[in-house]
């Protein structure tokens, strides 16, 4: 009978403070922390942080068994607590029954045959982002890719989600995001918090950041609800018309908000994000991005992608897969179990954090060889099948795979494509993939390029 070692035996690293634990590297180093400690603990430790227990797990077998193998016994770690704050009690943080119930009601929304009525929309903004682009084509002066792509983005999951009906707001939405973003981060890197009723200048700001949120997204509900005669064929129609098929009941305005306001924030940050760090990639890479434009006018032949041709794009996939390995858009995710454990031979008591840092997984030399390097053949087919499914998981995993995945996917797959068919994208030279890990793992730096018309 193998024994188990006690959870004060886990390796942790030192620490330099003895009331803030490991806090203060958390808050300095963030990323380069969890890759160092890695290679200097193994792929279980702890870290000390006040009033918390906190594991560190990134052996794909231990991410497996707490995501799959023994997901009832794991609930969401602290960090979406403070992302609930904002968010409120959408698919992304909420658990239990009520997980359960929102997740039945809005799963019918990302069928693929629903994500098939959404890929026209997809390919007209897009079009629009390449009429402008046009500007500034072959005139060596360049433009803020990430702006264009944060435009391009935000009208995708404004006209998928909204029937544009947010699109006057969307710049200020998009500022308070950010900032809410950097909210989220300060209370998680805080582990003493507070109470919430105690008035410090953030709590106001934060307050007013929620207020105007509500003010929008409640305006929008609202109005929708006065137009019921009127059919859209949108994400929040599909939602307001979805009934639960066990009770028959409907999403209430509150469940709604908080709803369209995760899929508005998730939907369009990450996947901004991940396209401008592919649009870098490939800057950096010009013969993997010759086999993509070779591939893109062999399959599409000039013409606009459908549904039906976008699946022939197999390197295109790849492209985006290797993308997101090397810079996973929620490059961190958490859990916290219910009841005590058993991971990697060491007993976790009921209630610990345990952390899986997804970026270190996705550049562990053991998985991937020169994992630095940008190898898209590493997803063709015969590669994939030798890797742990759990070596590579950007969208999470088991029964709270995010939702939107294929969404995401084939939103990325028609930009690239349709920008690609029409420009060669160069990404200046002096910019500094310096990573900016807060909730997403954004560039510190904006992106910027130069656009050139294909001959």
């Amino acid at each position: 009978m193998l024994t188990t070692k006690k959870f004060n035996q886990l390796p942790h690293p030192n620490t330099f403070n003895v009331l803030l634990g490991n806090m203060m590297q958390l808050r300095k180093e963030r990323i380069h922390f969890f890759v160092s400690q890695q290679q200097k603990m193994g792929d279980i430790y702890q870290i000390k942080v006040p009033t918390r227990k906190v594991v560190v797990v990134s052996n794909p077998d231990w991410i497996k068994y707490v995501l799959v193998d023994n997901n009832k016994n794991y609930g969401k770690s602290f960090a979406y607590d403070s992302i609930k704050l904002f968010l409120g009690n959408g698919l992304l943080t909420s658990e239990g029954e009520f997980w359960k119930r929102q997740r039945r009601l809005a799963q019918p929304a990302f069928h693929k045959e629903k994500l098939h009525l959404m890929f026209q929309n997809m390919v007209q903004q897009t079009d629009k982002c390449i009429q402008h682009l046009e500007i500034a084509a072959d005139t060596y002066k360049p433009v803020n890719l990430s702006k264009e792509l944060y435009k391009l983005t935000l009208d995708i999951v404004n006209s998928t989600l909204f029937y544009n009906e947010v699109d006057s707001t969307t710049d200020t939405i998009y500022k308070l995001v950010s900032e809410a973003s950097e909210y989220i981060t300060g209370r998680i890197d805080n582990p003493i918090q507070l109470p919430e009723w105690v008035p410090t200048p953030t709590r106001a700001r934060e307050k007013q950041v929620l207020k105007y949120m509500d003010d929008v997204f409640f305006s929008v509900i609202d109005n929708r609800r006065k137009q019921q005669h009127v059919q859209h064929e949108d994400l929040l129609s599909m939602l307001m018309e979805a009934r639960d098929e066990e009770t028959g009941e409907s999403m209430s305005n509150r469940q709604l908000r908080d709803e369209i306001l995760t899929i508005f924030v998730a939907g369009h940050e990450t996947t901004q994000i991940a396209l401008g760090w592919t649009f870098y990639l490939l800057t950096q890479n010009p013969d993997k991005l010759k086999i993509l434009m070779e591939e893109i006018d062999r399959e599409l032949k000039g013409e606009k992608p459908t549904p039906q041709s976008i699946r022939g794009l197999h390197y295109l996939k790849q492209v985006i897969d290797e993308s997101m390995r090397c810079f996973p858009p929620a490059w961190i995710m958490g859990r916290k179990n219910i009841e005590k454990d058993v991971i990697g031979g060491y007993e976790i008591p009921a209630g610990t954090n345990i952390i899986m840092p997804i970026y270190v997984v996705h550049h562990d030399e053991r998985i991937w060889e020169d994992p630095f390097e940008f190898k898209p053949e590493r997803f063709a087919m015969e590669n994939v099948k030798e890797k742990h499914k759990y070596s590579y998981f950007p969208f999470g995993g088991g029964p709270r795979l995010c939702i939107g995945n294929n969404f995401a996917i084939q939103e990325m797959q028609v930009c690239l494509a349709m920008i690609l068919q029409q420009y060669r994208i160069e990404v200046e030279p002096d910019f500094v993939p310096e990573l900016d890990p807060l909730v997403t793992l954004r560039p510190k730096n904006e992106i910027y390029a130069k656009v050139f018309k294909r001959k």
